[in-house]
């Protein structure tokens, strides 16, 4: 099982960086590692490498649903057959759910269940320590306007987060939408006092509440709340950016701006690694000590 979440970071009044030097900002370091899984120590001294997958485009029903596992147990055997050829002493899988295995929450727990099996599999044949990443979707915004603290979606939700422990998962995270509608809006415009409306307002309060619940399902099955991400807020603007549908220089301000709501997370429990999209991660780390995941420059999302 993986490691207890702790009280979160305290990161009030006159707070101090956890770093507060460039020496002791260092891949694989963190002045609060992470130990979770099958012997995986996060931020102890050495950069551990995560595989995030997924399926081929593909209708997600019950109908196709063995051609989906097949699938997934097809991925993760040729991961952890690879970490073994290589000599990889330390993995960390994510599973991000598709959209439907959250509305559906028992589906995202079997892969869950499937992807662990495996990764149990391997560490008791060939020593691979590992953990896995559970990622629900935030489906809430399904129903316009969304319905953030209630309803269906939100309780598919809540569902799969207290779901994960008894399924295998050793840390969840997530990436949250709360206060993307106006952010949306304020990225089509440039407009920078809606952007901080949206990041410094709408999105730290939608955080404390969900990470209230994320935290709470994680102490109850003793597991790792690990990190949020900016994704559905900067990420857009670095794409937008790229196109030259908005300036660069209002994508990099919303980049940093990013930073408040994902800190709220670490606040309300979360102990990380961040997620690997999460380009909010470097500042995340600096302030609070918490490890981060990254993605590298052969990512296919970077």
């Amino acid at each position: 099982m993986a490691a207890c979440a702790s009280d979160g970071v305290e990161l009030q009044g006159a707070a101090v960086p956890a770093i507060t030097s460039l020496d002791e900002f260092v891949f694989g370091v963190a002045p609060r590692p992470v130990r979770c899984g099958r012997g995986v120590e996060i931020g102890a001294g050495k950069v551990i490498p995560e595989i995030n997958f997924t399926l081929p485009p593909i209708d997600i029903n019950r109908d196709n649903w063995p051609e989906i596992r097949r699938q997934y147990t097809e991925m993760i055997t040729g991961v952890t057959q690879r970490a073994v050829d290589l000599g990889v002493e330390d993995l960390l899988v994510e599973f991000e759910t598709l959209p439907p295995m959250t509305v559906h929450p028992e589906w995202g727990a079997e892969i869950t269940s499937l992807l662990a099996e495996h990764l149990q599999n391997a560490f008791e044949k060939h020593g691979l320590r590992s953990a896995l990443r559970l990622t629900p979707n935030d489906t809430r915004d399904h129903v316009r306007p969304p319905r953030m603290r209630g309803g269906y979606y939100w309780d598919g939700m809540v569902e799969l987060f207290h779901a994960a422990a008894r399924a295998g998962a050793d840390l969840i995270a997530i990436e949250s939408t709360g206060g993307k509608e106006i952010s949306d809006e304020g990225l089509m415009s440039a407009d920078l006092r809606t952007m901080v409306f949206a990041l410094g307002v709408l999105a730290p309060r939608d955080m404390r509440f969900l990470w209230t619940e994320i935290v709470a399902a994680c102490r109850e099955g003793q597991i790792v709340p690990s990190g949020d991400t900016a994704c559905g807020f900067a990420n857009t603007a670095m794409v937008l950016a790229d196109k030259r549908m908005i300036p660069t220089v209002f994508a990099a301000v919303v980049r940093v701006a990013s930073v408040p709501r994902g800190l709220v997370a670490y606040e309300s429990g979360a102990i990380g690694p961040s997620k690997d999209c999460a380009y909010e991660g470097p500042y995340i780390k600096a302030i609070t000590g918490v490890p981060i995941s990254m993605e590298g420059r052969t990512a296919a999302g970077a």
